[in-house]
């Protein structure tokens, strides 16, 4: 639609800050979305057919001449038939990882082919891989359910999450299409099991489906709220800015931190933008309904790709890292690392750390391969558990006693205890998270090295005073604490 494009281009030029085109076509195909989303919730349930037609040519009108992506329509449409056929076809306990390699390999193909064009273009665009992204979450997701829920098949330590989604049958092709191009999630996500999609093809009830309206605007408001953001202040806080030498000319340390986490929310703010509309869509076509309780009431499902308060105002960096890209976290969490941590039919326990470690390269693989998304991970996952180490010495000697009885004092240190918590996690994520943003290895160094390398300083810091020079030990002598892990069996129960 080059009639659009053009629309598109003047709208940004005049009134967007001159925001890049693509970014705009994605946010006009998920609003669009929010149409189509109402006439999908039209088709009666007992049409289950027909709602799969409508969300397999939703997408394709969307994905095609909306955003013009139809190299990526076909990448995926092949990578489809080729899934369901392994799916359907192979018997044996291989199949989950036949589909999961094969998916990924496809997909890094097309990081690889991305990366070159950028490289000669010198422009970093929007393209079909982030669909193909929430698209390899899906069909690797719905290889694993459809395995677990194989007759005559052990599977130990099965998590709550894993049997509920477990399927005991392959799916139609109508159907498998349906879900693997529902249009309101296709680009964006979220991503979901098939038996999410099941229950929302299925929903038949009016007094359910009087509360999406509501429910999904809301989040477009969200969202909407959160482009602004963007829109007002993405060309003036950038990481790229904070790659050139001139910027630390008038900067100190702390001006600089505070321009970085300035920074970082405004990326965020992009991110927020597409995840929130694009779960308000979902919301809209039924998706997330879970049912009812014992009582009748009507039971809803999180299906948000992001938990904005967590992210932002979250005193821990393990918080802000669960409540970030949620879907791709529970995709790695039950359908990688509790995959290989899971115990073997003799009923020893695989390693722990063997898993974290598998866990984080597959994350960085699905992500691309740009040399900033590794320098991300790795400090990320360096100063995660760092931050571990911090809570399990000093959060015992702050914690709250679980009636509440405590000095105010002691309420003051557990108040500071959390303002510091929040300042450093912000700063860690934002620091983390810059290579991501810059994605070049000498640019992203140099960001890190004018920022006196901070973190990773601090990181090393914690692990040689804790690790290394029994610093936990020291501290719990001063304060009077058992030698042992705070917070178990130190005679008092704390609240968290």
């Amino acid at each position: 639609m080059q009639l659009l494009n053009s629309a598109l281009t003047r709208l940004s030029e005049n009134y967007l800050g001159g925001i890049s085109v693509d970014r705009v076509v994605t946010v006009v195909g998920v609003l669009l979305s929010y149409v189509l989303a109402h006439a999908f919730q039209r088709i009666p349930a007992r049409m289950a057919a027909a709602k799969h037609i409508f969300s397999i040519i939703s997408t394709v009108f969307l994905f095609g001449p909306v955003q013009e992506q139809y190299t990526g329509l076909i990448h995926m449409a092949v990578g489809s038939a080729a899934i369901y056929g392994l799916i359907r076809w192979i018997r044996s306990a291989y199949m989950p990882y036949a589909v999961f390699l094969v998916a990924m390999l496809h997909m890094s193909y097309s990081h690889i082919q991305r990366q070159i064009h950028e490289r000669s273009t010198g422009a970093v665009e929007m393209d079909y891989t982030g669909a193909q992204m929430v698209f390899v979450i899906k069909v690797t997701s719905l290889a694993f359910c459809v395995y677990d829920g194989r007759p005559n098949v052990v599977h130990p330590r099965m998590s709550a999450y894993q049997r509920k989604n477990a399927i005991s049958r392959v799916p139609g092709l109508l159907e498998y299409l349906g879900y693997v191009f529902f249009f309101a999630g296709f680009s964006v996500g979220p991503a979901f099991e098939l038996a999410t999609y099941r229950k929302m093809v299925a929903l038949d009830d009016t007094r359910v489906q009087r509360q999406l309206p509501r429910r999904a605007y809301r989040k477009l408001l969200e969202g909407a709220f959160w482009m602004v953001i963007y829109v007002a202040y993405s060309n003036v806080y950038t990481y790229q800015a904070m790659t050139k030498p001139q910027f630390y000319a008038h900067q100190s340390l702390l001006s600089s931190a505070l321009y970085m986490c300035t920074t970082g929310l405004v990326v965020r703010s992009a991110y927020y933008t597409a995840w929130k509309m694009g779960e308000g869509a979902c919301i809209l076509a039924g998706l997330g309904f879970d049912g009812y309780d014992a009582h009748g009431a009507v039971q809803w499902m999180d299906i948000a790709n992001v938990h904005v308060r967590g992210v932002e105002l979250g005193s821990s960096l393990r918080q802000l890292i669960d409540s970030w890209n949620v879907g791709t976290n529970t995709w790695l969490r039950h359908h990688v690392y509790l995959r290989i941590s899971r115990a073997p039919a003799d009923g020893a326990r695989a390693s722990s750390t063997r898993a974290t470690v598998l866990t984080f390269l597959v994350s960085a693989w699905w992500h691309g391969f740009y040399p900033g998304y590794y320098l991300t991970f790795v400090l990320a996952a360096l100063a995660a558990n760092a931050a571990r180490i911090l809570r399990r010495n000093l959060h015992a000697i702050v914690a709250l006693p679980a009636d509440n009885h405590a000095s105010a004092l002691r309420r003051a240190a557990k108040l500071m205890y959390d303002m510091a918590g929040w300042i450093l996690s912000k700063y860690t994520l934002d620091f983390a998270a810059a290579p991501f943003m810059v994605l070049s290895l000498q640019p992203s160094m140099q960001l890190w090295r004018d920022n006196y390398f901070v973190v990773p300083l601090a990181v090393l810091g914690i692990f040689i005073a804790f690790n290394g020079l029994g610093a936990g030990r020291f501290i719990r002598s001063i304060v009077g604490l058992p030698q042992s892990v705070p917070g178990i069996k130190t005679g008092r129960r704390l609240k968290k």
